[in-house]
């Protein structure tokens, strides 16, 4: 209602404010279990006095919205996290343990992956261990030292010094091949690889 003032009556705000609103929700759900626990007899007296205090229901309210909200934030922080704090997250971030490289196989045990997975008929890991041969024999011998950083290119440019190159960039490529495309491993691909580490042997 508005009065001769244009403003709205006292009763009109009551209807319209928070409080209200809480008191009739609450009266709703009073009902709704009334009809659950009593039926709908008329006759009956409810047994229990449901109404709760306007400021407890107030507090209840704000409390639920601050929980809501906090958990908005903190759901929003974890995703966000990696994309406003990377730079600070690689500076706390430990230096990776020497442990925690793979072992170096020894040149037979390579030969012997390669011979075995040959013999299975995946020709892919038969030349991937193949290459790990090579690179094991190079490190052995001290003519270039194994290092896990190291690219096929940088590999393939060290290797033009060794006599003869031609084995090396064989392995060396195929590899690259192994890594870069999916496609099939022949049996003929092993064999030229296997040859060309056979050139390499001591």
């Amino acid at each position: 209602m508005v009065g001769a003032n244009g403003t709205e009556t006292a009763g009109e705000f009551q209807k319209n404010s928070l409080g209200w609103q809480l008191q009739q929700v609450q009266q709703r759900v009073e009902e709704f279990i009334e009809r659950l626990l009593f039926g709908n007899d008329p006759n009956r007296k409810p047994a229990f006095d449901w109404s709760l205090p306007d400021w407890l229901l107030e507090g209840l309210f704000w409390m639920l919205v601050i929980a809501l909200v906090g958990w908005a934030g903190w759901q929003l922080y974890k995703l966000l996290n990696p994309y406003l704090f990377p730079a600070g997250r690689l500076r706390r971030s430990p230096a990776p343990s020497t442990n925690s490289q793979p072992q170096a196989l020894t040149i037979s045990e390579w030969l012997g992956r390669s011979r075995t997975a040959q013999q299975q008929g995946d020709y892919r890991e038969a030349c991937r261990c193949l290459y790990m041969a090579m690179l094991q024999n190079l490190n052995d011998k001290e003519l270039i030292p194994q290092q896990l950083s190291r690219t096929d290119g940088e590999y393939l440019h060290l290797v033009q010094t060794l006599n003869p190159p031609q084995p090396y960039q064989t392995l060396i490529r195929t590899h690259e091949q192994l890594c870069f495309s999916d496609a099939a491993i022949s049996s003929d691909t092993f064999e030229r690889c296997w040859q060309a580490y056979q050139e390499i042997q001591p």
